[in-house]
């Protein structure tokens, strides 16, 4: 499981790893009409987001975003990654509104799901996600797959419903490993000691994605990490 990692001090981490998404979405648009984008939710890529929208040389007309994970909750909650997006990143590019892909947190959970895969088989129509930011958890959940993922997750679908008691908002919209295995490429963001503690034992464990989601992503070989600790 190759996996690229790059350390940086706390002072330089944000500026970093925006670059290099800012980087990665310029070269994409050079070498295609569009560039699609995941996009994880939580704490730590909030001021990344905000320093990505005022980025330069990028046409931002030519980007669709796409939730990598969302909270149950409506649109412009604070917990919402939706609410983070448009308050940070979408506060300074100018992303056409129909290149957002999020889902309807307004319908029931079932058709919640259901619209989203349904809008994310038409996103990935012509080509599958060029660029995906992840985080880790403290008990190793990537996205909202919390482990152990159900096996269910690993089967043809695009989007699911997730649960977790641990952290903030119980009923969780997550895409599944196809779609995360799929991206042409994996930036994982991660901040503190303690994160780089569950980072190493992840990455020593043998191959296991129903422990170890992000295995998923490391199996690609397309992971870069950028930490701070």
């Amino acid at each position: 499981m190759e996996c690229e990692v790059i350390e940086t001090d706390e002072k330089k981490f944000v500026e970093r790893s925006a670059e290099f998404l800012a980087e990665s979405i310029r070269s994409a648009l050079q070498q295609n009409d569009t560039c699609i984008v995941g996009l994880s939710g939580g704490s730590t890529p909030r001021p990344i987001y905000e320093l990505l929208g005022k980025a330069e040389g990028i046409d931002w007309s030519s980007v669709y975003l796409f939730l990598v994970d969302e909270r149950h909750v409506p649109a412009d909650d604070p917990d919402s990654n939706q609410s983070l997006v448009r308050d940070t990143l979408l506060l300074h590019a100018e992303v056409p509104s129909d290149h957002l892909y999020f889902p309807d947190t307004s319908l029931s959970m079932e058709d919640c799901i259901v619209a989203y895969s349904q809008s994310l088989i038409q996103l990935f129509e012509k080509q599958p996600p060029h660029l995906m930011t992840l985080g880790l958890g403290s008990d190793g959940h990537i996205a909202s797959l919390f482990p152990p993922v159900s096996e269910d997750a690993f089967g043809e679908v695009l989007a699911l419903h997730t649960t977790t008691d641990a952290f903030a908002v119980h009923d969780r919209i997550s895409v599944s490993p196809l779609v995360i295995m799929a991206a042409q490429k994996h930036v994982l963001l991660l901040k503190g000691a303690e994160k780089k503690k569950v980072f190493d034992e992840c990455r020593a464990a043998d191959m296991d994605p129903v422990r170890w989601p992000l295995h998923t992503a490391l199996a690609t070989g397309r992971v870069t990490t950028i930490g701070s600790w």
